[in-house]
């Protein structure tokens, strides 16, 4: 049983992946036997998401709003909508889905002295997906956030901060020790065992080609131009087929991917998937493309690519490279180079299939390392593990 009772859950966005991993978090605490306060986005647009999301678990939540009538933050910032929905809901303590959210203002204004409301000390929670300055601390704002994230620690602001970097975590917890940090999977959950024959036909994907997913937004973050680039040269003839599944909203990347679909190179979902099509995206193709530019931190595709049990094509920097080299999940090529990706192609296409049912094995190790059950035992643990002064308790 959980040492605290009632738990605010603080997400004040609903796009992309906030909405999946506030569904896990929330199913994960319930379970555990908390009463829980959704602080959301409750405009018509986001409402509809969430009503569609939690409509099974409506009746166990309490929901507010973590914005004003005039659909700004309430109290006019995120920290005091923060403060705002804690006091409405009477919960014990606050977690933040996304502690990125507020992270950058408050960290910087606790390295001048400023520190956030007194009735949250000891009381914030929170999954950090991006603590650049604990990686490194070379640029002048990270200087200042790691200073502020020094203060709030040594003064016992934060608990339970979760980091999805298995690699930062030591070297953190040695630094910040007065901190509680875990580690968080990157989580996966659903199907990706369809048949790829049955899934090809259902996309409209061809049944003889080697089929490279790009999934998830289309931005030149995600290298999405790096692909296109990669691809622009290849023939309908050969073997190369590219599978491009999410929105993209650059008018430039949107023109560069339908020429490839045009030619017969590319299909293309420029839209929002849906959970089944994402199954069957990961279920059709044969590896998966993670060609990110400078990217900071874990990849959720990555996971799914594990659980489908895809090889990956990945950029050589970061979290990512790292696992995908020492768990050996696929090929890495010179990260922002489209020459390198494109050969990259062409090598892993050409692969027998001694090399390919390797690499099933080890994505199907990671996949088990970040399944659904290990993300909720690395949740739920550390509220398990203390007394209401932070004192771990467990054995």
């Amino acid at each position: 049983m959980s040492i605290i009772r009632h738990l605010l859950i603080y997400e004040p966005r609903l796009g992309g992946h906030h909405l999946t991993w506030l569904r896990y978090v929330t199913e994960d605490f319930l379970r555990a036997g908390l009463a829980l306060t959704l602080a959301v986005d409750l405009r018509p647009d986001s409402r509809k998401l969430l009503d569609d999301k939690f409509a099974d678990l409506a009746d166990r939540l309490t929901i507010v709003s973590a914005y004003s009538k005039d659909k700004r933050y309430k109290g006019g910032s995120k920290m005091a909508s923060l403060l705002l929905c804690l006091e409405e809901s009477g919960a014990e303590e606050v977690f933040l889905t996304n502690f990125d959210e507020i992270a950058s203002a408050t960290l910087r204004r606790a390295a001048i002295g400023m520190m956030p409301p007194r009735t949250l000390r000891g009381k914030i929670n929170g999954i950090y997906f991006r603590p650049r300055f604990m990686a490194e601390c070379r640029t002048p704002g990270n200087i200042i956030k790691q200073a502020g994230f020094s203060r709030l620690s040594a003064k016992g602001w934060l608990n339970n901060i979760y980091l999805l970097d298995e690699y930062l975590l030591e070297k953190a917890r040695n630094k910040w020790r007065r901190c509680n940090l875990n580690f968080l999977p990157d989580v996966w959950s659903g199907d990706y065992s369809h048949d790829r024959e049955r899934a090809r036909q259902e996309l409209a994907v061809p049944a003889a080609k080697f089929v490279y997913l790009n999934y998830g937004i289309g931005t030149k973050r995600k290298g999405l131009h790096l692909i296109i680039k990669a691809m622009r040269n290849f023939k309908p003839s050969d073997n190369i087929f590219l599978l491009c599944a999410g929105k993209i909203t650059s008018n430039e990347l949107r023109a560069g991917v339908l020429e490839l679909e045009r030619k017969g190179l590319a299909r293309v979902l420029n839209r929002y998937v849906t959970d089944t099509e994402e199954e069957l995206c990961f279920s059709a193709c044969d590896a998966v493309l993670l060609p990110y530019v400078r990217h900071f931190g874990s990849s959720g595709v990555l996971s799914r690519a594990a659980a489908a049990g895809k090889m990956v094509v990945a950029s050589d920097e970061g979290l990512v490279a790292r696992r995908v080299s020492e768990h050996d999940l696929g090929m890495l090529f010179n990260s922002g180079r489209a020459s390198s990706l494109r050969e990259t192609l062409i090598l892993a296409a050409r692969l027998n299939q001694s090399r390919m049912a390797k690499y099933k094995i080890n994505t199907g190790n990671f996949a088990s390392s970040c399944s659904r059950d290990k993300f909720s035992q690395a949740l739920i643990q550390p509220f398990l593990c203390e007394d209401t002064a932070g004192n771990e308790i467990c054995s």
